[in-house]
């Protein structure tokens, strides 16, 4: 296990879970450290590869977060039974930016379990989900960064390579694409999430870009050869 992963798997209590939030930079930089590098396409391919699978893990971790939240929000209270929590819990990230839903659906539940209080029983769910959507806004935020930054720092590389007059043609036309990648991760950084690295790529158009044209000899390059 990676220590950035272990990071994440920490947030088994409140105490854990509220010191991610205090500090979740911790978690993106002991992530970034972590990294591939990026020099040649099987290293862009991983570094790819293992960004994305923080953004999964990051969800995983939520959904857990969420489900303990709403246990201590709702320990005095049994009209959300277990079953609906987890299910509340799972599916935390699909109501951001639709709290009001969750609001709803969680009152409709409460008051079929006959609930003292079916809108503060709603609104202790919604404060769960809006504390576990923070959590989670504030770790993505940070990977995506990495996503776009390291995306931006390997194009002209990639684009020098694609150029480069002495290297075969399939492998130029391979860093032509991961070029052209790139710079739509740099703009987009959720695309990582679309599909691997390496499919991603077989799906563009096959493309080899001109090589840098040659240089015009120097008077002081002509005169070494003299």
């Amino acid at each position: 296990m990676s220590a950035a992963q272990h990071i994440l798997d920490q947030t088994h209590s409140l105490a854990r879970i509220a010191a991610l939030e205090a500090d979740p930079v911790v978690y993106v930089e002991q992530l970034a450290v972590e990294l591939p590098g990026a020099a040649t396409l099987a290293e862009l391919e991983a570094r790819d590869a293992a960004l994305a699978g923080a953004l999964g893990q990051i969800d995983a971790m939520i959904a857990r977060a969420m489900r303990i939240r709403l246990d201590h929000a709702l320990a005095s209270d049994s009209s959300i039974g277990a079953p609906t929590r987890s299910v509340f819990a799972s599916t935390v990230t699909g109501y951001a930016g639709r709290l009001s839903l969750l609001e709803q659906r969680a009152r409709d539940v409460a008051v079929r379990g006959r609930a003292a209080d079916p809108d503060g029983v709603a609104e202790a769910v919604v404060e769960a989900a809006r504390a576990a959507l923070a959590l989670r806004d504030a770790l993505r935020g940070g990977v995506l960064g990495l996503v776009r930054d390291g995306a931006r720092a390997a194009i002209a590389g990639a684009d020098r390579r694609a150029r480069d007059r002495s290297r075969e043609e399939p492998e130029r036309r391979r860093w032509s694409a991961a070029r052209r990648d790139l710079e739509v991760v740099a703009a987009e950084p959720e695309r990582v999430l679309a599909a691997p690295m390496a499919a991603r790529l077989a799906a563009l158009p096959d493309q080899l870009d001109e090589p840098e044209p040659d240089r015009e000899p120097t008077l002081a390059d002509l005169l070494e050869l003299d």
